[in-house]
């Protein structure tokens, strides 16, 4: 489709309208699958546009492709937007005024105003068959014509199409295409956009099962509910002219749209499947924090043109009282996972400042480490299992991790004892200074450090500089002595810090081990 795009310049009294006017706004995913990142982008503004403006966020599920659907694929796009903290205010479940909220559910519908399009001249049926579709298509395009279709049920007489219908031959509903003229589209994102209307095909809306195509009944149910704003992924863009001239033939007013920047990978490819993780489920199985996805997803494709000070970390008010539609730009996103994990990793700090984020950060962690060591339960080991113990983990060693699922692999030792022999700890060997490491291995060393009182880093950091300074060694050879045998990791918190954590029987024991 040719469209000829004009972003020089916005639609004033269209943003007037945004920036006022409590929106209805929805997110209509189909139940194919799991949520992708792009879908809960979309999912996300529309929430954030909602809550703004004192509107309402619906979702809808568009299951008119029977196909296609995977059973449990609806309770999973819920949990996964739950888990994400956008609430629906309308939809499965839920219900609403405009109950039912599947499209499946609301066939009848489609086939009404399909019915009232035909009557009004604005459709028509389409009796061609499979066979002279395709040869159509296949000529036209050797042609270099890109409309697959000839219009050539448009111009069936009445006793054709009578006669048609009193054979029972199946047909679909088109739309009926104005050759001449263009329509013309003001986005929110994009400007002035407009699509020649010579090159707008005359698309199904009724398919010969009778059920309708995306775009009838897209059309159809966001007016009956009453949708103020359209913001959807940039894929669907070329489809708006058609739904624009539905709206104009069922005498509708259309509501504003606003297309979203692709997703695209470092090197500029589309995001796929093929891409590594494109799902929410795959992101919540790894522990990253709803808040963190949040504030990422966010970031594709927007940011705040009032934030002076370039700051890129956002929580839910943040995001809700910064967002203007205005700030999205129209350029593919990056999805970088490397900066996903750099605010993953503050609002980790952010959660740990306080007593109850701490804990909430446990329980996110214990299902990796009962998954990792679950041979500890029963035995004298099973207390590095607790939650008491658990959140003293995450407390010394959030610095240092991106993601909370980091720490079983990457911080073994508070859960086993190391292994000298790995790489890691081998590594750490090659830096270590022979007289810090006999030092902390003399029979005086071992027995002053095992009567410290109490045990805890106030009191173990500064007897270890003592001890270091008395004997002529740098403290800091000292520490680094003592992480190798204490955690055989060059990955950590202050070795004081990990003592405290790991505890004084844990500590001596790894001191005495051959």
């Amino acid at each position: 489709m040719l469209i000829q795009l004009r972003l020089l310049s916005q639609p004033k009294g269209s943003f007037k309208r945004f920036l006022s006017t409590p929106a209805r706004v929805r997110f209509a995913p189909s139940p194919t699958g799991q949520l992708h990142l792009g879908g809960l982008r979309t999912a996300l503004f529309n929430y954030l546009l909602a809550k703004k403006t004192a509107g309402q966020f619906i979702l809808r599920i568009e299951d008119t492709d029977q196909t296609r659907y995977v059973a449990g694929a609806v309770e999973n796009l819920v949990k996964a937007l739950d888990w994400a903290g956008l609430s629906h205010d309308e939809g499965p479940e839920k219900g609403g005024p405009h109950s039912p909220y599947y499209q499946s559910q609301r066939t009848e519908l489609y086939s009404q105003h399909a019915q009232e399009l035909v009557e009004k001249g604005h459709a028509y049926r389409c009796f061609c068959t499979p066979e002279r579709l395709t040869k159509v298509r296949e000529l036209r395009q050797k042609q270099g014509n890109y409309i697959a279709y000839d219009k050539h049920c448009s111009y069936l007489s009445d006793e054709e199409i009578k006669e048609n219908l009193e054979k029972k031959a199946p047909f679909t509903v088109r739309l009926r295409t104005p050759y001449e003229g263009s329509t013309e589209h003001q986005d929110l994102v994009y400007g002035n956009i407009n699509f020649s209307n010579k090159t707008i095909d005359d698309t199904i809306l009724i398919k010969s099962d009778g059920h309708p195509t995306y775009h009838l009944a897209n059309v159809v149910d966001d007016h009956l509910m009453e949708i103020t704003h359209v913001l959807r992924g940039e894929e669907w863009l070329s489809s708006t002219p058609k739904h624009l001239l539905l709206y104009k033939a069922l005498g509708w007013k259309a509501p504003l749209f606003a297309h979203l920047p692709l997703l695209l990978n470092p090197d500029g490819s589309k995001l796929s499947k093929r891409s590594g993780d494109v799902h929410v489920e795959q992101y919540i199985a790894k522990g990253y924090l709803p808040e963190a996805i949040n504030n990422f997803v966010a970031l594709l494709g927007w940011h705040p043109s009032n934030n002076n000070n370039g700051d890129s970390l956002f929580n839910m008010q943040d995001l809700i009282e910064q967002f203007d539609i205005k700030d999205v730009n129209h350029s593919g996103a990056v999805v970088d996972h490397q900066k996903l994990d750099w605010i993953n990793k503050h609002h980790i700090l952010k959660r740990a400042e306080t007593k109850e984020g701490l804990n909430s950060l446990v329980d996110i962690l214990k299902p990796f480490v009962t998954k990792s060591y679950h041979q500890l339960e029963g035995t004298d080991q099973a207390y590095r299992l607790q939650e008491s113990y658990l959140a003293q983990v995450i407390d010394t060693i959030k610095e240092r991790i991106r993601n909370i699922s980091d720490i079983p692999h990457l911080c073994s030792y508070y859960f086993k004892d190391p292994d000298y022999s790995s790489a890691d700890a081998l590594a750490l060997k090659k830096k270590l200074k022979q007289p810090a490491l006999d030092l902390i291995l003399t029979k005086e060393f071992k027995d002053t450090l095992s009567t410290i009182e109490p045990f805890e880093t106030s009191t173990i950091k500064p007897w270890i500089y003592q001890v270091a300074e008395s004997k002529g060694l740098n403290p800091n050879h000292v520490m680094m002595a003592l992480r190798f045998k204490v955690t055989g990791s060059r990955v950590g918190a202050g070795v004081a810090e990990t003592m405290q954590v790991l505890g004084r029987d844990t500590v001596m024991n790894r001191l005495n081990k051959k």
